[in-house]
Protein backbone atom coordinates (compact mmCIF):
# COMPACT_ATOMS: atom_id res chain seq x y z
CA UNK A 1 0.00 0.00 0.00
CA UNK A 2 3.00 2.29 0.07
CA UNK A 3 2.04 4.16 -3.07
CA UNK A 4 3.61 7.31 -4.42
CA UNK A 5 1.17 9.56 -2.54
CA UNK A 6 2.33 8.16 0.81
CA UNK A 7 5.90 9.08 -0.09
CA UNK A 8 4.99 12.50 -1.43
CA UNK A 9 2.78 13.81 1.38
CA UNK A 10 5.33 13.62 4.23
CA UNK A 11 8.08 15.08 2.05
CA UNK A 12 5.97 18.05 1.02
CA UNK A 13 4.62 18.47 4.51
CA UNK A 14 8.11 18.46 6.03
CA UNK A 15 9.32 21.05 3.53
CA UNK A 16 6.33 23.27 4.20
CA UNK A 17 6.58 22.72 7.92
CA UNK A 18 9.88 24.50 8.25
CA UNK A 19 8.58 27.46 6.29
CA UNK A 20 5.11 27.65 7.83
CA UNK A 21 5.54 26.97 11.53
CA UNK A 22 6.50 30.05 13.48
CA UNK A 23 8.00 28.45 16.56
CA UNK A 24 8.70 31.18 19.09
CA UNK A 25 10.86 30.37 22.10
CA UNK A 26 9.12 33.19 23.98
CA UNK A 27 5.83 31.28 23.63
CA UNK A 28 6.75 27.62 24.10
CA UNK A 29 3.20 26.45 24.87
CA UNK A 30 1.91 27.98 21.63
CA UNK A 31 4.80 26.47 19.69
CA UNK A 32 4.16 23.00 21.11
CA UNK A 33 0.45 23.32 20.34
CA UNK A 34 1.29 24.31 16.77
CA UNK A 35 3.56 21.29 16.39
CA UNK A 36 0.80 19.04 17.77
CA UNK A 37 -1.71 20.57 15.36
CA UNK A 38 0.63 20.03 12.40
CA UNK A 39 1.14 16.41 13.45
CA UNK A 40 -2.59 15.78 13.68
CA UNK A 41 -3.12 17.44 10.32
CA UNK A 42 -0.53 15.22 8.66
CA UNK A 43 -1.99 12.09 10.26
CA UNK A 44 -5.43 13.04 8.94
CA UNK A 45 -4.07 13.64 5.43
CA UNK A 46 -2.25 10.31 5.43
CA UNK A 47 -5.36 8.61 6.82
CA UNK A 48 -7.39 9.82 3.84
CA UNK A 49 -4.78 8.50 1.41
CA UNK A 50 -4.52 5.25 3.36
CA UNK A 51 -8.28 4.73 3.34
CA UNK A 52 -8.40 5.29 -0.42
CA UNK A 53 -5.55 2.82 -0.97
CA UNK A 54 -7.33 0.23 1.19
CA UNK A 55 -10.57 0.66 -0.76
CA UNK A 56 -8.68 0.09 -4.01
CA UNK A 57 -6.89 -2.95 -2.60
CA UNK A 58 -10.17 -4.47 -1.40
CA UNK A 59 -11.73 -3.86 -4.80
CA UNK A 60 -8.92 -5.86 -6.43
CA UNK A 61 -9.85 -8.98 -4.46
CA UNK A 62 -11.38 -11.60 -6.72
CA UNK A 63 -15.06 -12.40 -6.52
CA UNK A 64 -15.97 -15.86 -5.37
CA UNK A 65 -14.93 -18.09 -2.50
CA UNK A 66 -11.53 -16.47 -1.84
CA UNK A 67 -12.84 -12.92 -1.60
CA UNK A 68 -13.33 -12.84 2.17
CA UNK A 69 -9.88 -14.29 2.82
CA UNK A 70 -8.31 -11.82 0.40
CA UNK A 71 -10.09 -8.88 2.02
CA UNK A 72 -9.09 -10.03 5.50
CA UNK A 73 -5.44 -10.25 4.39
CA UNK A 74 -5.57 -6.82 2.78
CA UNK A 75 -7.10 -5.35 5.94
CA UNK A 76 -4.38 -6.94 8.10
CA UNK A 77 -1.67 -5.62 5.78
CA UNK A 78 -3.31 -2.19 5.79
CA UNK A 79 -3.44 -2.16 9.60
CA UNK A 80 0.28 -2.95 9.84
CA UNK A 81 1.04 -0.29 7.22
CA UNK A 82 -1.15 2.27 8.99
CA UNK A 83 0.48 1.67 12.37
CA UNK A 84 3.92 2.06 10.78
CA UNK A 85 2.94 5.32 9.08
CA UNK A 86 1.50 6.83 12.26
CA UNK A 87 4.58 5.79 14.24
CA UNK A 88 6.85 7.45 11.65
CA UNK A 89 4.83 10.66 11.80
CA UNK A 90 4.89 10.71 15.61
CA UNK A 91 8.65 10.14 15.64
CA UNK A 92 9.19 12.98 13.16
CA UNK A 93 7.13 15.43 15.21
CA UNK A 94 8.77 14.35 18.44
CA UNK A 95 12.08 15.18 16.78
CA UNK A 96 10.73 18.59 15.76
CA UNK A 97 9.69 19.25 19.37
CA UNK A 98 13.09 18.17 20.66
CA UNK A 99 14.90 20.38 18.13
CA UNK A 100 12.68 23.30 19.11
CA UNK A 101 13.42 22.75 22.81
CA UNK A 102 17.14 22.46 22.10
CA UNK A 103 17.14 25.64 19.99
CA UNK A 104 15.35 27.52 22.76
CA UNK A 105 17.75 26.25 25.43
CA UNK A 106 20.69 27.29 23.23
CA UNK A 107 19.28 30.77 22.67
CA UNK A 108 18.78 31.20 26.42
CA UNK A 109 22.31 30.01 27.13
CA UNK A 110 23.81 32.36 24.54
CA UNK A 111 21.73 35.31 25.68
CA UNK A 112 20.50 38.30 23.64
CA UNK A 113 23.27 37.98 21.03
CA UNK A 114 21.78 34.66 19.91
CA UNK A 115 18.45 36.30 19.28
CA UNK A 116 20.06 38.95 17.11
CA UNK A 117 19.83 41.79 19.63
CA UNK A 118 22.50 44.49 19.53
CA UNK A 119 25.07 44.44 22.32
Amino acid sequence: MAGPMWLLVPALFALGLAAQLDLDCAKPESARALIDYAQLSEIEQVEDIHRDELDKALARCPTGPGRERCQAERRRDAEVDWNRKVAEIKIRYQRIKEEFEERCRASLALGPAAAGSPR
